[in-house]
């Protein structure tokens, strides 16, 4: 990091290449995830964003090997998708209690505010796994009536992803950025200028 103007200004080619070695990752070792890393993750999340700063957020995290196992087959009837995950030492669980007024408010004209706010975190924690040198991996293939069950989020509440952390097995390291694998489709596809379909085109650089 440089300092800007009295303030702290993140290198964006470190940020960049941050990004780039994240991934998902779908197979852990058998390390625990240590107690002050937990804690950068649950900063990560408390340092989030959120519409009206309602904070509408409450994550559950699940180190106890059993649960994790009982997660792992917490999904629709007839299947296992999740099965993988059953090995893995840690599961952030993302709840969120939707505000009676604000929230309702914005899901009059369709807007799911408190769902975003959820995507926030779940990136930041993302993001702070890989600086950590942890994999992550998203789930939103969940029975969320089981994992409610299983974790006893009340019904204020509703459990909107899982997260899987852990060191990656296989010797992966998540300080090198993904390159070939990860298959991206060009910014001219999926970015537009001023207009939808007037697309945008990278400057040329020398």
């Amino acid at each position: 990091m440089t300092q800007a103007n009295g303030g702290v200004r993140m290198n964006a080619v470190d940020l960049s290449r941050l990004m780039r070695c994240r991934r998902s990752v779908r197979g852990y070792d058998t390390r625990p995830v240590e107690p002050e890393k937990v804690a950068l993750l649950l900063k990560a999340a408390q340092w989030a964003p959120s519409s009206c700063n309602l904070q509408p957020w409450h994550v559950v995290a699940v180190d106890r090997s059993e649960l994790i196992g009982e997660l792992a087959t917490a999904a629709p009837v007839g299947t296992r998708v999740n099965k993988w995950m059953d090995t893995a030492p840690l599961v952030l669980v993302l709840c969120a209690r939707p505000h009676p007024l604000i929230h309702q408010a914005a899901g009059w004209i369709d807007r799911d505010c408190h769902r975003l706010d959820i995507g926030i975190v779940g990136e930041h924690i993302c993001l702070m796994a890989t600086a950590l040198g942890l994999g992550s991996c998203w789930i939103g293939w969940f029975s969320e009536g089981r994992v409610r069950e299983l974790l006893a989020v009340p019904a204020s509440h509703q459990i909107l992803a899982l997260i899987v952390i852990g060191y990656p097995a296989g010797g992966v390291r998540m300080d090198e950025p993904v390159e070939v694998e990860r298959r991206r489709k060009p910014l001219a596809e999926i970015a537009s200028v001023n207009q939808f379909g007037d697309p945008y085109h990278e400057p040329e650089t020398d």
